[in-house]
């Protein structure tokens, strides 16, 4: 890594690590709303600190952190790829003993009773009863791309822009999957305040640590490919917030939830993007040899 990425990641650690640890010594936890959002605003400090750095060098930071709106064919698998990711880490957590496949979603209702009041789970259950299973989850489907790509996606871009935009060109010389892992692991143990107050693994929140940074290095790759193939890291910050989005269809048709084991997060969810990852290898042989921007950063 080079001198202005070494910069960039100490910058995103040290603001963002400062901003959950004052919260913290202020008595502000990350739960609720207010856990919402300590989250949103969390994800845009990468974006921001990349956007300092590219203003403080007199550089349009609308090409450096690819800032664009080229929609295209790729960007259809933007907003579909990361709904199949979940259900496809749906079918590996059924593998644990004592999971079965639950149409109802009562594990997910359960979930709601500690978020719900008694009239609102009432609302829930019967708005549930009132749609056969497979209607609902087409509607679920459309929310989690429509709420994912327009909402979601500003949080996301606000990470992607990092990311995906200025480490991804940073580390372009590096290959594909060199750069992909680097930025994975940053990406990963920067969740780490998060994680430590009980984000995605509450009952496992140092073992969590390891677990979210693997789960980047092996989602890395994936956000990449989509990256260049949609020459766009907002096309990225779409992926992210769908994604976001969709990932609780990972668990909400499981009879149960066993942490952390299943979900996609969980160690079967891991192995479901390793799975992905192997696609990937095999079928797309992602590079960065056929991006002009390559060739100019090999030549800066």
């Amino acid at each position: 890594m080079n001198r202005r990425l070494w910069a960039y990641v100490l910058i995103t650690y040290g603001v963002s690590f400062a901003f959950v640890g004052g919260l913290y010594l202020a008595g502000v936890t990350y739960e609720g709303t207010i856990g919402l959002v300590m989250a949103i605003t969390y994800m845009m400090i990468p974006a921001l600190v990349a956007i300092g750095m590219h203003w403080k060098a007199g550089e349009s930071i609308r090409d450096h952190l690819w800032i664009r709106f080229n929609i295209g064919k790729w960007w259809l698998v933007a907003l579909t790829l990361p709904v199949g990711l979940a259900f496809f880490a749906l079918l590996f957590s059924l593998l644990m003993p004592g999971v079965g496949f639950d149409p109802e979603m009562n594990f997910y209702l359960e979930l709601l009773e500690d978020a719900l009041t008694a009239e609102e789970l009432a609302e829930a259950q019967a708005f549930f009863d009132r749609f056969p299973w497979p209607l609902l989850l087409l509607l679920n489907l459309a929310q989690a791309i429509g709420f994912g790509a327009t909402v979601n996606a500003v949080a996301g871009t606000g990470e992607e822009l990092g990311w995906r935009g200025f480490m991804l060109r940073e580390l372009a010389a590096k290959g594909f999957w060199t750069s992909s892992l680097i930025i994975g692991v940053a990406w990963g143990f920067w969740h780490a305040p998060l994680i430590l107050q009980g984000h995605n693994y509450p009952e496992y929140p140092l073992l969590g640590v390891f677990l979210m940074t693997l789960f980047c290095i092996l989602l890395s790759p994936l956000f990449s490919w989509v990256t260049v193939k949609c020459r766009s890291a907002v096309a990225a910050g779409v992926m992210h917030g769908v994604f976001n989005a969709s990932a609780g269809f990972s668990i909400i048709y499981l009879s149960d939830h066993i942490e952390p084991f299943t979900g996609i997060t969980g160690l079967l969810g891991l192995a479901s993007l390793a799975v992905a990852n192997l696609v990937l290898f095999v079928w797309a042989r992602p590079s960065f040899d056929d991006l002009e921007w390559f060739e100019e950063v090999n030549a800066e």
